[in-house]
């Protein structure tokens, strides 16, 4: 009975621990993003690129003007500019008044992400050239070739697990659809893996809410960026369906906080695997080829949907075993 009592310990200890990112025995570890609670705000980037990139336009940083954020908010194809045209609010939430609202919540560190895309398509059909997006984003790394070797033995998608955690939440969903048009209100996590020769590179998606129910894994190309995407399914994001953002057949709206947490490992491996099977990169590729260099989190909504979404804690955390 007390080896019974000591393994499950053991198990919870693992469990726990791995989901704040707290050292486990027998491993090394550490954070891949920075500023999990989002204290330190957010840079607005433009809905325009040059040379493929959302210009900065301004720093939303609570009324404080000493910070510099590890996040910004893209908003892709959503209407009025987030930060050209930001309505008067509070310090701890920015809007366009229109379509594009994120509030951070300093009692318990949340970040509350609201896009109407109602708004932006003014009650006609959607379409695939107007596909709303609100993300908050962020790519710690300058240059993986620069990190040292234990940190690259981090970001590398080798490590021995890498653990997704975080809580999350739907606190409003309203469906004004117009069913003539693409219909998909979809919240995800993207990572960002880069190949270290700076030429490959995967969409790693983690699914966290989709109104139509549960997803299953996919691979697949982006016509937008020409690049492939792999995302996890749904039922391997929650562990089981009663915890989901989705239950009884519908967006399930609450109060309540879901906690995920997820090693991406074994799907790391499996995008791999497709990716050699489909002969993606037209050589074969592996784990080590591949380092997280970013990522994304967010709304990319087909259709007349009007949805908030809040998450806290929001953290990667990288292990290796100790020798």
């Amino acid at each position: 009975m007390f080896g019974k009592i000591l393994s499950l310990f053991f198990i919870l200890y693992i469990t726990i621990s791995s989901a704040l990112g707290l050292p486990i025995k027998g491993y090394d570890s550490k954070q891949l993003f920075n500023d999990p609670d989002f204290s330190k705000g957010f840079s607005v980037v433009s809905q325009q690129t040059e040379n493929g990139n959302g210009v900065k336009l301004g720093n939303f940083t609570y009324g404080s003007s000493d910070e510099i954020p590890d996040w910004s908010i893209a908003q892709w194809s959503s209407g009025k500019c987030l930060w050209a045209d930001r309505a008067e609010s509070d310090p701890y939430t920015i809007t366009d008044g229109i379509s594009k609202t994120v509030r951070y919540n300093p009692a318990d560190k949340s970040v509350s992400m609201r896009l109407n895309a109602a708004n932006v398509y003014n009650g006609q059909p959607a379409g695939d050239e107007s596909w709303p997006h609100l993300l908050l984003e962020q790519s710690p790394i300058v240059s993986y070739n620069t990190l040292s070797d234990s940190d690259k033995s981090f970001y590398n998608c080798s490590a021995d697990r890498i653990v997704l955690s975080l809580d999350i939440r739907l606190s409003d969903f309203v469906d004004t659809v117009n069913k003539e048009g693409i219909n998909a209100a979809q919240y995800l996590a993207y990572f960002y893996l880069c190949g270290t020769d700076n030429q490959k590179f995967i969409w790693f998606g983690v699914n966290l809410f989709d109104d139509r129910g549960y997803q299953d894994a996919y691979w697949a190309l982006d016509k937008a960026s020409n690049k492939m995407i792999y995302c996890v399914s749904t039922k391997d994001t929650y562990g089981f369906k009663g915890r989901s953002l989705f239950r009884n057949g519908k967006p399930f709206v609450s109060d309540e906080w879901v906690h995920i947490e997820l090693d991406l490992t074994p799907h790391i491996e499996d995008a791999i695997k497709r990716a050699n099977e489909s002969d993606t990169f037209g050589t074969a590729v592996s784990k080590e080829d591949f380092y997280i260099g970013g990522t994304n989190i967010g709304f990319e909504i087909h259709g007349n949907y009007d949805c908030t979404v809040d998450i806290k804690d929001f953290r990667l955390t990288s292990y290796n075993k100790t020798n």
